[in-house]
Formats: C-alpha cells, structure tokens, sequence
C-alpha cells in the first residue's frame, strides 16, 4: 500500500514537473513569433534578432547546464527547480517591459539560466521518486511532455499572439499602453511563476539512491572518464542525429511557404501538429521497447533501440524532403519523426540504467551541453549551408539541403551509436548487479528529507 501510494506521488510530480517543461519551452520559443513586432518596436534587425533566439539564449544555456546540473546531484533539487522557474519567468515577465536590445539581451540569457537547471534536477527527482523498474518509463514521460513544449511551443504562443491581439488595450500605471507583444510575454512569463509556487507546496525532496561514496561537493567530471564516458559519448552521437531534427524543425514551415505555397500561420500549426504527434508517439514506444528487450536479455537495448530509430528515420526524412505535394512531405516528415526524436530519449533511459544517483544530474547537464553546441547549434545552419551545394537559387534547394543533412547525419550517428555498444553494454551489466545487490538490501532505500 506505501509503495502504491509513493508510485501516485511520483506520477503526480511527473505531470507538474512535466507542465514546466512545456512552459520552459514556449517561453524559450516564444520570439520566432514576435519578430516583425519587435523589430519595429525596438528598432533591431533580422541579424539582432538571430541573435536573440540563438546564440544568446544557446550558449548560456549549455554553459551554465554543467555547474547546475552538479548543484542538483549535491543540493536540494526541488528547490533547485523552484528557483530555476523564478529566475526564467521573471526574465519572460521582464522581456516585455524591454526598450533596447541589449536589455532583452540580458534578460534572454537569464531564461537560458533559468531553463538550463530544469531538466538535470528534474531527471535525477525523477529517478528517486520511482523504483528502478519504473524509472525508464517515467522518464519517457517526463521528455514526451518536452517533446510537447518544443513542438507545440509555436501552436500555443501563436493561441497567446492571437489572444493578446484580440484583447481591448491594457494600459499599467508605470509603463503606459501595452503592446500586444509585450501582453504576449507577460501572459506566458507568468505560468512558470505559478507552477513554482504549486511545486514549492505539494512536492518533497526525495531520498537520493544510497551511493558507494558520498557525493562530491564539485565538479567530478566522471562522464570524461571510466566508467561512464560511453553515456556522455552516446549523447553526443544521439546529437548527430538531432541535427536532422532541429534542422528539418527550424525550416520546415518555411519549406511549406516556398515550396507549396501555404501561409506561414498554416506552415506552423501544420508542422507542429504533425511533430508533436510524431514524437511524443515515439518516446511513449521506444522505451517500452528497449525494456521489452533487455528483460529478454538485451542489456544493449537502449543503442539497438536508438540506432534503428536512426536508421529507419533518416530515409523517410530524405523523402519528405523530395515529396512533390504538402501532404507527402508531412506524412513522411511525421514518420520520420516518430524514429529519430522518439528514439532520442534513449540517452536519458541510459543515464537512469547506468549512471548512479549522485553522479545522474551533472552528467545528463554535460549530456545536454554537447546536444546544444552539436544538434542546436549547428541543425539549422546546416541545412542552410547544404542548399548552397546545388546550382541555382539557394532559396529554391531547401528540400535539396534537408535530404542532404538527414543522408550525412542519420547513418554517421547511427554508426556512433552501434560503436559504443560494447561499453555501454559493460556499463550496463555492471549496474545491474550493483542494483542486485541493492535490493537485497531494501533497507537503504527507505526514508524522506522535506
């Protein structure tokens, strides 16, 4: 009845952890939608603007991932998380009383802040919240409530743009008449505010998994050296992978408008309707199928797993991209989809396999620093970089670039992947009988900290 009662428990911080994570990204996303407003109202151009939504918010975030996601192995985290949620919808909230470029700058990069500390606490809250047997699973959850954020991010702020449009004006004592941009980030600063303060009052932190050793106060760096570096090495070949994703993301509503002809308001909702779809199917599945395998004796499940999503995603992306009508290529965009963004959580199943408690935040922050500076970073220029091989206008070889991204990046991540199988099978089968061991000593897992 206790164990019944703390599995509810852990599913109910899963869901309002999960809740966060969409509203980070909307928050995160938010100014793709407000670029023509913002250019006029704070006189910025085009360049300043990619900056904004790049590497201002990219770099920061990957960064400061690494010192945070050490704090969430040695500290507090539901604290952490609480903390992280202020900083990030104070700086939303503040972005839309921004009179300058650099003052939104400033304020971009402490959402970046704010945002890079979520994910490593929540994770590793995650992992303590669920006995091993149900950790893949909740975790699957947790990153399909990401996949939510990231690709309905566009669906739910264009609903906020549309809202803030149709508003009669809002006129605040200090700052004079609103502009529907600026109510459109007030209006999605504020959930991250009020979510913190629900978290702060119905969550405990729970007790850590007992460790060999006791946790180090700084930095350990163990996922550079043994035995774990195979986990931090399996993230960055999974970002290979990633490029395809966010380069296809980033362009494909585009694609819609120059290719086909449809409204970019159409282009958006249609594209994220159709990733949405496509990933969370993919990440609720993969999971199950990398425990269906290693209960049969697969302890390399989560690479097989992972490198046949790659493998089986990246041709049907090339097909998309050369699709000749606008429902060829979201068909056989949503199905590329389900394989590689669904079989990228496999990183994240491994970290709870293979990566002991004390030591699971700062490695899926280092995990998360390689995925930004490879997948985020390059993804999208990528795609850009690849139309300019073929002859003609640029403009007019966008599929052509697409196709050519998933062609290179698809077979060499899977390749990455199916190299690091030996290790991180070692990895594996070693943690496994450690966890033996461990429930034979159910005592040490017993006992809560408030």
């Amino acid at each position: 009845m206790e164990r019944s009662w703390n599995v509810r428990r852990g599913w109910y911080a899963v869901g309002l952890l999960g809740a966060l994570y969409v509203v980070a990204f909307v928050d995160r996303m938010i100014l793709g939608l407000l670029v023509e407003p913002l250019r006029r109202d704070l006189h910025i151009d085009d360049t300043q603007i990619s900056l904004l939504m790049g590497p201002a918010f990219a770099i920061f975030y990957a960064v400061v991932a690494l010192p945070l996601g050490r704090t969430a192995d040695v500290s507090n985290r539901k604290w952490l998380v609480v903390g992280a949620a202020v900083i990030w919808g104070v700086c939303t909230l503040g972005s839309g009383f921004a009179n300058t470029f650099w003052l939104l700058c400033v304020l971009r990069i402490g959402v970046a802040i704010g945002e890079a500390a979520l994910t490593p606490a929540c994770v590793s809250l995650i992992s303590d919240l669920f006995p091993p047997e149900d950790r893949a699973q909740a975790t699957s959850v947790y990153m399909a409530f990401g996949a939510l954020g990231a690709t309905g991010a566009y669906i739910l702020g264009g609903l906020a743009v549309g809202a803030a449009e149709a508003l009669p004006p809002i006129v605040l004592p200090l700052t004079g008449l609103l502009r529907p941009w600026q109510e459109v980030l007030l209006g999605v600063g504020a959930p991250s505010l009020l979510l913190a303060a629900v978290l702060a009052l119905t969550i405990r932190e729970p007790a850590r998994e007992q460790a060999a050793a006791p946790a180090a106060a700084g930095l350990t760096l163990a996922w550079i050296r043994g035995p774990y570096w195979p986990v931090f090495l399996m993230f960055i070949a999974t970002a290979i992978g990633q490029v395809i994703v966010y380069g296809l993301g980033g362009w494909a509503p585009t694609y819609l408008v120059r290719q086909f002809h449809w409204a970019a308001g159409a282009a958006g909702i249609a594209v994220g309707v159709a990733s949405m779809t496509a990933s969370i199917t993919g990440m609720l599945i993969s999971p199950k199928l990398a425990e269906m395998w290693s209960a049969r004796g697969r302890t390399d499940a989560p690479m097989l797993v992972l490198a046949a999503g790659l493998l089986l995603g990246f041709p049907l992306v090339i097909v998309s991209a050369l699709a000749p009508t606008a429902a060829g290529f979201l068909g056989f965009f949503a199905a590329g989809m389900v394989f590689i963004m669904g079989t990228g959580v496999m990183p994240f199943i491994a970290i709870q396999w293979a990566v002991p408690s004390r030591l699971r935040g700062e490695t899926l922050a280092a995990g998360l620093l390689g995925n930004s500076l490879t997948g985020i970073a390059i993804g999208p220029t990528a795609v850009v970089l690849a139309s300019h091989i073929f002859p003609g206008d640029q403009a007019s070889h966008l599929g052509q670039g697409i196709a050519l991204v998933a062609a290179v990046c698809g077979p060499l991540a899977a390749i990455c992947v199916l190299a690091l199988r030996k290790p991180m099978t070692r990895l594996l089968a070693a943690k496994g009988e450690e966890a033996a061991l461990i429930r034979e000593v159910p005592a040490v897992l017993v006992g809560e900290t408030a």
